[in-house]
């Protein structure tokens, strides 16, 4: 039963994640993209992959010294150990990965280029995996090394030989191991991504191309050939392996393509399929008909031809037989027909086989657009669930279910008419019995036993070989009677589970094979030579850790000023006076000192302090250009500056202290600062800091006039007069409004842009002139392992009119780095809403 609208009353989407590397220049071979990982990662992993998988297959003996050995032998080994690298620990590993997988996300932001992380991460599975194989050999070589360095003898002591069949188990487990090892680094690679990588990727590109990074999340790339029973049991769910099993794969994937196509989208995907198959069904009876035409005229060609054979002998010569003059005018008219006919033929024939290429092609098309919808494991419960959540309410909700319902029944009647439903549910009820039969039963063997009575006796048969075991039959027989007595309830949510299971499972399918084809277009870079080739041929991505990547000479490229001005500070130091206190320590205990614990954190350091101003600057260097990140940091740290001060304000025994009002500005240059030296001091010269200077300011004008500030909002710019002045001289006539405000320079906001992802949004603010539209601009960013918000909002400076009264807004825009934590919560819920909508 075709169902109409179907596909639009249940919301499905198709799945459409791919993972792009065509920006990225090929390598020195011109076929492959040339990858050099960091060596000391390198070299750690190699170390602690081998400790690990040699834990796993409990083979720890070989990395211990033999105390039955002589007392010059120990003595040997002893050194050796000494010498011998430290086996790497789990969180010194997992700590560097870290390190390792947020430089590729800050080299691909510094690069301006999404596609260098794809790279590097593809490249990372594709180092991991192999070593996981490597090491595995590895550990067999050391283990025959082991036992040869015993002597000839040992290998016909009784522990010899048990050794020797150890490592044969091993070797035949090797598929175990593998997936063991290769799902122990894909979790470490997952709680990364969960915990801090993810987030700290949001910060910098924001949502862009986050789908690509399901294929490279992949957990079937850590499993030999990307299948395996136990991890499709324990993830997915387990489907027949060989040509005879009903459950296999294939099967299951065109019974859901079908249902798809059939009782789901039967409207959508497959009219122009249709109308193709209609026109190669028009062209293949044409091609038939002059097929039967060329057919009856060979027979006929054929008659006349032993006509003409018989009128040509003595019979003919006496009278006998048709006449051979007409015979042959007879036979050339068959001949022109036969040819036309066959021409026609020819034609008809390619005309067909063309049809039929477009019509596979669209048909292909089909497939891979249902493939796109059974993709989504989500799309399951759209589909099958009545109960699944959905944005239609009242009366379309209940013929949302209804509908849901009727898919369900039919899915589940399409499975049992092709004996699958058995299958399925001895593929969940396996889950409890697995691990106390396997070994020596295959999982495969165990599945067929709970539905097939004769496999069920080929289980028992084996189970009879190990009488030591104890193996009872009657938990397998119990399950059996459990699947056959299933309810018809039971068998609802099993099928909607297992749609949602497969289809988790096609979709990681899809995703290995996309991740082994960008994984082998990637060459990883192993000596130096090719390094330095590739490298000379600027094909070359490099990924390093931080201490792998600074140059002989740390140069610095660009710089980053932030000064912090106290406001009324000759008054608070006058009022100390004349009571009898200290300035000095009031502004050192509660401002300087503070903030000088907090500057390694933003990688900041002192410039000088001025008697009521401290200047910080970030700079950006060859080694720390791709994660400095400069701008974003030094607004978090105005932030964290100001709420240094406001904590020493609202602490009850600085009641009787004067407050600590700020100013901020942060002053981006895109160059290096200059230096001169007075003996042995080193003095900066530097535009920016000139402008940070301007930009921490504020006009006692403008202090007066804003006293009562109703707006969340700190920073205010007016102007009072431009007509004929000079670009460079219309700050002189800005009056500047910065009271615990932060103002940051055009050139920090676009470079403030390219650091991190920053989305606009807009909203109605209380400002001094009345209620107006602000644009607020908001990200995160990566300072350490966490993430720090940056809000900025873009004003524009306003006329002020005669009689401190405050005209229209201009065209010349201002930046503000908002601090009032009530200007993040109408952020966040503006942002909230939105995600809803």
């Amino acid at each position: 039963m075709a169902l109409s609208g179907v596909s639009a009353q249940l919301n499905l989407k198709p799945y459409l994640a791919e993972l792009p590397l065509g920006t990225l220049a090929v390598g020195v071979d011109n076929i492959h993209h040339d990858v050099f990982l960091s060596p000391l990662f390198v070299e750690m992993t190699e170390a602690y992959l081998l400790e690990y998988i040699r834990q796993t297959a409990n083979l720890t003996f070989l990395s211990q010294t033999d105390r039955m050995q002589p007392e010059r032998r120990q003595g040997q080994r002893r050194e050796l150990d000494r010498r011998a690298p430290r086996v790497p620990e789990a969180a010194v590993w997992k700590k560097q990965l870290s390190d390792l997988l947020h430089a590729g996300v800050r080299q691909a932001k510094y690069e301006k280029n999404i596609e260098i992380d794809f790279l590097f991460r593809a490249a990372l599975v594709k180092f991991l995996t192999q070593e996981i194989g490597t090491q595995f050999s590895n550990l067999l070589l050391e283990a025959k090394e082991w036992i040869r360095g015993r002597g000839v003898h040992f290998d016909r002591t009784e522990q010899g030989h048990v050794i020797k069949a150890r490592l044969a188990e091993l070797q035949a487990d090797r598929r175990n191991l593998f997936r063991k090892a290769g799902q122990h680094v894909f979790q470490a690679i997952q709680e990364i991504e969960d915990n801090t990588l993810a987030k700290a990727r949001k910060a910098l590109f924001g949502e862009e191309a986050c789908a690509s990074y399901e294929i490279l999340n992949d957990r079937l790339a850590f499993v030999e050939g990307g299948r395996d029973d136990v991890l499709f049991l324990e993830q997915y769910v387990l489907l027949g392996n060989y040509q005879r099993d009903p459950d296999r794969y294939e099967t299951i994937d065109t019974v859901l393509i079908d249902f798809l196509k059939q009782s789901v989208l039967s409207e959508t995907p497959g009219q122009g399929a249709g109308a193709s198959q209609g026109e190669h069904g028009k062209l293949a009876g044409n091609a038939e008909m002059y097929r039967t035409e060329v057919l009856r005229l060979q027979g006929e060609r054929e008659t006349l031809s032993r006509k003409l054979e018989r009128s040509d002998s003595l019979i003919g010569r006496v009278g006998f037989g048709a006449d051979p003059a007409t015979l042959r005018a007879s036979l050339s008219d068959v001949e022109k027909r036969l040819q036309h006919a066959q021409r026609k033929l020819e034609e008809a024939n390619s005309r067909l086989e063309a049809s039929r290429g477009a019509a596979d092609y669209l048909a292909q098309q089909v497939e891979d657009r249902l493939g796109d919808y059974l993709n989504v494991p989500e799309n399951a419960r759209r589909i099958l669930d009545p109960a699944a959540p959905g944005e239609a309410r009242g009366e379309a909700r209940g013929e949302a279910a209804e509908l849901r319902a009727h898919l369900l029944y039919d899915l589940i009647v399409r499975l049992e008419q092709r004996g699958l439903l058995e299958h399925i549910l001895a593929s969940y009820q396996l889950r409890n019995i697995c691990h106390d039969y396997c070994p020596p039963i295959h999982l495969q063997q165990l599945k067929k036993a709970l539905v097939s009575r004769e496999e069920f006796k080929r289980v028992e048969d084996i189970l009879k070989q190990f009488p030591a075991r104890q193996y009872s039959m009657s938990r397998i027989d119990d399950l059996s009677k459990k699947i056959r007595k299933t309810s018809r309830e039971e068998v609802r949510a099993m099928v909607v589970k297992f749609a949602e299971d497969f289809m988790r499972l096609r979709r990681d399918m899809r995703n290995y094979e996309r991740l082994s084809a960008a994984m082998e277009r990637i060459s990883l870079v192993r000596n130096e030579r090719t390094r330095e080739l590739s490298e000379m041929n600027r094909s070359l991505y490099e990924f390093l850790l931080a201490e792998e990547a600074r140059p002989t000479e740390d140069r610095v490229l660009s710089h980053t000023i932030i000064k912090a001005d106290v406001r009324g500070s000759t008054k608070i130091t006058q009022e100390l006076l004349a009571r009898g206190l200290n300035p000095a320590s009031l502004f050192s205990l509660n401002f300087y000192e503070p903030v000088k614990r907090i500057l390694d954190r933003y990688g900041a350091a002192k410039v000088f302090i001025e008697g009521d101003a401290l200047v910080l600057a970030i700079y950006e260097t060859e080694s720390n250009r791709a994660q400095q990140r400069a701008v974003s940091k030094a607004c978090a740290l105005a932030r964290q500056i100001l709420a240094v001060s406001a904590a020493y304000n609202e602490r009850p025994e600085s009641m009787d202290l004067p407050r600590l009002e700020l100013g901020v500005g942060i002053a981006f240059q895109g160059s290096p600062p200059t230096y001169w030296m007075d003996t042995d001091s080193r003095i900066m010269i530097s535009r920016a800091l000139n402008l940070s200077d301007r930009l921490s300011s504020c006009s006692k004008a403008a202090r007066r006039m804003l006293s009562q500030n109703p707006s969340p909002f700190r920073l205010f710019l007016f102007q009072t007069m431009t007509e004929g002045v000079a670009e460079d001289e219309a700050d002189e006539f800005l009056i500047r409004f910065n009271l615990n405000g932060v103002e940051l320079n055009d050139e920090g906001f676009d470079k403030l842009r390219e650091e991190i992802a920053m989305t606009p949004v807009e909203t109605d603010c209380v400002m001094p002139w009345g209620k107006e539209r602000v644009t607020l601009f908001h990200g995160e960013t990566p300072v350490g392992e966490g993430l720090e918000p940056v809000l900025i909002r873009r004003g524009f400076v306003r006329q002020l009119l005669p009689g401190g009264k405050i005209g229209e807004a201009g065209s010349r825009p201002y930046y503000e780095v908002c601090v009032n934590p009530k200007v993040a919560e109408i952020v966040e819920y503006l942002t909230a809403a939105g995600a809803r909508v």
